[in-house]
């Protein structure tokens, strides 16, 4: 019952050939590895280079809102500046007390033109005696 368990010898062409083997697969493995290796390298370097890149056109988008912010808010700025200037004024007062309560100063004379309308007046109607 010996002879079962005992491993068979193998010639040097068989060894040669097992190892031979070995080598290719170790090969494969290693050109598989190296791809794998060489396409997280790329990624990793891409990722570097692009974060700064997006960054950098999310912070011009906000750049150019926040300067048509900027533009808005000085024209309103502006304009309020002018209503206060307006405001502060007597003979801005005056001649809005004039225009919009139809006031007029002693010995002045207020002309007013009649709006104009435009739908034409009625069609006068034929009497009847």
């Amino acid at each position: 019952m010996l002879f079962l368990f005992r491993k068979r010898r193998r010639t040097l062409e068989e060894l040669e050939e097992v190892r031979s083997g070995r080598a290719a697969g170790i090969r494969a493995v290693i050109t598989v590895l190296g791809i794998i290796f060489l396409v997280l390298v790329t990624f990793l370097v891409s990722m570097l280079a692009l974060t700064p890149m997006l960054e950098l056109q999310a912070l011009r988008q906000q750049k150019k809102r926040v300067e048509e912010l900027l533009i808005l808010k000085r024209k309103e700025e502006k304009e309020a500046h002018d209503r206060f200037r307006w405001t502060a004024d007597p003979e801005y007062f005056e001649q809005l007390a004039r225009d919009r309560a139809n006031m007029a100063l002693e010995g002045e004379t207020v002309i007013r033109r009649p709006e104009k309308n435009d739908t034409p007046p009625p069609a006068p109607q034929p009497r009847r005696d």
